[in-house]
């Protein structure tokens, strides 16, 4: 098994290394082709300095625009009956709580940027999804467009602006292609692909809208607890090769937990169980730090359990998550219910504090700051 996972995760990181060296294999002939048709009268050498700063120059190009692309989303959505929810890039986020705008700290691994909205209403007739999918990949074709025509367009330009104008244009090409193609990337669904999702059943786009809606609700300070369930629920036989489905089955989850029905909650996170392996990294991480916070709840003393689930890899993606609450919840049960050591876990309790209020969900802040409560009063 061990062997196994270990073989899934190098092919994993393999396939991402392959797809990004393709990628901007890809742009750079298309850049090469590009120049050598039209511009056919440049003649120059490329010395290391040159080919280092291009280098450079193509990748904050690439920050740009994803910067850009999930402007687009905002854009787009905008024009479709959505509502601004939060914006970011990197780990700095904008959100909207109580109609003002404020600033909060978080990250996604694997992920650049973020920007979410509050859905309109939902109608099996009619349900706006597509531009709102579509809209970074549109805004930065826009944007690997626009630089190309001027280049064309404008005479006597410089051979350093040109190069930049063309390598502009290529990492826009890049960022429209790795999103708007329908593909995973390290098991994660692109925008293409969840468009695709979306348009093959009924079922993907309700769990699309819940999502977002929950998350917005979420934002603005709402408990999952206090979300009817059946909002939360999809219909028909669970699917754990859809992430647009786990997602919301993972939602349900969170409720039972917000309810601290622990039981119920340890038999939702069963039903992921044979399909764990088949999931991307991040959410088996996500699954596995949950296994593992009921288990040191229910059965603290199974330590060989619990060093199976808290494994090297494991704690690497805890220390690569410090800006979620949960994890700190986590750590909190690890040192008092395991490790038995009280002040390590108040000095998680406290660093969760000082976590909480800049996540950027406050309704699942304030669940994790009410699960740090109950685990304090069961160490007393």
């Amino acid at each position: 098994m061990a062997l196994n996972n270990l073989s899934k995760k190098k092919k994993s990181k393999f396939y991402n290394n392959m797809l990004l060296a393709g990628g901007s294999i890809f742009t750079g002939i298309a850049i090469g082709i590009f120049a050598a048709v039209f511009f056919p009268f440049l003649n120059f050498e490329i010395n290391l300095f040159v080919l280092i700063g291009g280098v450079l120059f193509f990748f904050i190009s690439f920050f740009i625009h994803i910067l850009l692309h999930e402007t687009g989303h905002l854009i787009f959505g905008l024009l479709t009956g959505y509502t601004f929810v939060s914006f970011r890039i990197g780990t700095l986020t904008i959100i909207k709580e109580k109609g003002k705008l404020k600033r909060k700290r978080f990250h996604l691994p694997g992920t650049g940027g973020q920007c979410l909205m509050s859905p309109p209403d939902y109608s099996t007739d009619h349900f706006p999804f597509v531009l709102y999918n579509l809209g970074g990949v549109f805004i930065n074709l826009l944007f690997s467009v626009i630089p190309l025509i001027l280049t064309l367009t404008i005479e006597g330009l410089s051979l350093p602006v040109l190069s930049l104008c063309l390598l502009f244009a290529g990492s826009a090409l890049l960022t429209a292609l790795t999103n708007g193609i329908p593909m995973k990337i390290g098991g994660m669904p692109n925008d293409g692909y969840n468009l695709l999702s979306i348009l093959k059943e009924e079922e993907n786009k309700k769990a699309f809208f819940i999502q977002l809606k929950v998350n917005a609700l979420m934002t603005e300070g709402s408990r999952l607890k206090d979300i009817p369930l059946e909002n939360i629920q999809l219909k028909g036989n669970p699917q754990f090769s859809n992430l647009l489905a786990i997602s919301v089955y993972l939602l349900e989850y969170n409720w039972y937990l917000d309810n601290l029905k622990l039981g119920i909650a340890k038999q939702k996170l069963d039903a992921f169980l044979p399909h764990l392996e088949n999931l991307p990294l991040f959410y088996r991480n996500e699954l596995n730090c949950e296994r593992l916070f009921l288990v040191l709840s229910e059965q603290p003393q199974n330590p060989n359990l619990i060093q199976e689930i808290y494994d090297e890899d494991l704690q690497q993606f805890i220390k690569k998550t410090p800006y979620l609450p949960s994890k700190k919840r986590l750590m909190m049960a690890y040192e008092g219910f395991y490790c038995m050591n009280y002040q390590k876990a108040i000095d998680y309790y406290e660093e969760l504090k000082k976590t909480a209020p800049m996540y950027p969900v406050r309704g699942e802040a304030e669940m994790e700051l009410m699960l740090g409560e109950w685990i304090k009063s069961k160490l007393v």
